[in-house]
Formats: structure tokens, C-alpha cells, sequence
């Protein structure tokens, strides 16, 4: 029996302590459906541009499978595995930022390479996150009578990326460039269809860059109730540290000046500007949440 525990405990990776209400000691195993919510601003960053701001919300639905492999006077630890899906939305703003790059030969009309430069004001932008988890714990729980009991939760949380998105952007970009056989004349024409002001509503975007793979070490306290014979409600708080790096570092400072434009989406008639996510140097999810949970007992 006890190497049966053993190989179990080895197969769950399981690094994690959750205490758990029961209805009665023959019950050795559980079905837990659960939603989990971001408390606070759930995403914190470091950017390049110091007027960057963001605010973000984070969710998880799931199931997890339980395994209570001891159990004595209301006390009773279990393995558990789950899966679970984690969507994300950020929103980041920014009044004003101005950057320039080297435009080569290609973007020109007549073959010559020039200097872009770009203005860009009350930009917004909305990116869309998802991420399917694997959360792996141990638990540790008191029955304090027939209906009440308390848990806490240590594991680990593994995360993959399904997909990232820019779904929302607004604001406005001015572009002009200065052009070498024109003796440094600035140039600002018409007939230059990726000149002048464009709003960027509804524009073509790209992809954000985000890292597809992300754990953390999962904490939790809370209670249990019983409901009916085999139902009962667990409503707890998680602590998820160490979800770091959801945008990947891009560039080393905020000088853009270079051969290739730093461009992530564009516009129709050709106006390109870049992506908020590229300026991001780092990010992390929060790592507080509420989880409430249905639970059934067998």
C-alpha cells in the first residue's frame, strides 16, 4: 500500500498541502469544478516608455481530480492534478511617444533609403491572452464537524499559451521622413500614402509576443462546506508566485534607430506603427486570486 502512495505522489509531481472538509472517511476521491478570479490589477509590467500604463484582468476555469491517500480523526491529505483554462485582458495606454528608424531602399518610390520618423498620441491597445494550466498540489485538511472543515493548498501551477491576441487599438500616428537626395528637405506630401495623420482604429494587427510557457508555486487557504451527502463549496484564496515573463524583452533601450523598421501591425493605406506589447521589457500576472469551487466526494 505504501509504495502504491508513493509511486502516485511521484506520477502528480505533486509539491502541495490542502486541507479539505469530508463527509465521512470512505470517501477517497473528488471531482472539483472551479472558477478562479484576479484580484487587484492583475498584471504588472516594466516597460521602455515611462508614460506606459496598463490594467488587466485574469480568470481560470477548471477541474481537478483529488486522491485522499490517508485520512484519521478529520484529518486527511490528498494528491491532486487539474486542468484548467486561463484567459487574460490587458489594456495599455499612452499619451505621447515619438520614434524614428532608417527606412531602407524598398520603402521608397524612387529606390533611396530615408529617415521615418513617427509621433504617436492617445494611443490605446487591448490584448487578449490565453493559457491553458496544469495545477498539480498536495492536501492537507481538518474536518472541524459534519458540514464545516478548513484546507490550505501548496503545489505547482505549469502554463501554456493557446493564443495572443491585439484585439482593440485606437489613436492616432504622424509620420514624415527626411530624404538624403533632397539635401535633408523634410518631406511631408499626399502622394506619400504612408505620410501624414491615420487613425489607428480598426487597424490590421499583429501578434504580441508572449512567452508560451510559464509556473508558478500555488498557495492556498480556505473552507469547505457541505451541501449534501457527497456535494460540497470551497471558497479559497491562491497565491501563484513566479508567472513571470508574459511579454518577452524585445529591445535593449528606447533607441530605435536601425535598418529594419520595429513594426508589429499596420494600417491600410500603409501606415505602420508598433506594437505597445514590443515595448515592453517584462510582465507577471498577479498572483493573488479567489477560487470557488463545487466539489463531489466518491
Amino acid at each position: 500500500m505504501k509504495a502504491i502512495k508513493y509511486i502516485v505522489l511521484i506520477l502528480f509531481g505533486v509539491i502541495s498541502i490542502n486541507v479539505c472538509a469530508q463527509n465521512n472517511n470512505s470517501e477517497r476521491f473528488a471531482i472539483k469544478a472551479s472558477a478562479e478570479i484576479g484580484l487587484g490589477n492583475s498584471i504588472s509590467s516594466n516597460s521602455y516608455i515611462s508614460s506606459l500604463s496598463s490594467k488587466a484582468t485574469t480568470g481560470s476555469y477548471g477541474l481537478d481530480f483529488g486522491w485522499t491517500f490517508w485520512s484519521q480523526k478529520g484529518h486527511r491529505l490528498e494528491a491532486n492534478i487539474g486542468v484548467a483554462y486561463s484567459p487574460a485582458a490587458i489594456e495599455l495606454e499612452l499619451g505621447s511617444f515619438d520614434y524614428n528608424y532608417g527606412a531602407p531602399a524598398t520603402a521608397d518610390m524612387d529606390g533611396e533609403s530615408y529617415q521615418r520618423y513617427y509621433e504617436i498620441s492617445n494611443l490605446h491597445q487591448k490584448v487578449s491572452l490565453g493559457r491553458v494550466t496544469l495545477p498539480i498540489y498536495l492536501t492537507y485538511g481538518y474536518k472541524c464537524n459534519g458540514w464545516f472543515g478548513l484546507h490550505a493548498d501548496l503545489g505547482v501551477r505549469f502554463g501554456f499559451k493557446t493564443n495572443a491576441t491585439i484585439s482593440e487599438v485606437s489613436g492616432e500616428a504622424y509620420s514624415y521622413g527626411i530624404y538624403p537626395q533632397y539635401d535633408n528637405l523634410l518631406i511631408d506630401e499626399s502622394y506619400l500614402n504612408d505620410f501624414g495623420t491615420t487613425n489607428l482604429a480598426n487597424a490590421g494587427y499583429g501578434t504580441p509576443v508572449c512567452n508560451g510557457f510559464s509556473t508558478s508555486v500555488l498557495v492556498g487557504v480556505g473552507a469547505e462546506f457541505s451541501i449534501s451527502k457527497h456535494l460540497g463549496a470551497d471558497i479559497s484564496v491562491r497565491y501563484n508566485r513566479g508567472i513571470t515573463n508574459l511579454f518577452k524583452e524585445q529591445y535593449s533601450g528606447q533607441d530605435f534607430t536601425n535598418a529594419s523598421a520595429p513594426i508589429n501591425y499596420s494600417v491600410s493605406d500603409g501606415q505602420q506603427v508598433k506594437s505597445l506589447t514590443d515595448y515592453l521589457s517584462s510582465s507577471k500576472v498577479s498572483p493573488l486570486s479567489l477560487r470557488i469551487a463545487l466539489i463531489y466526494r466518491f
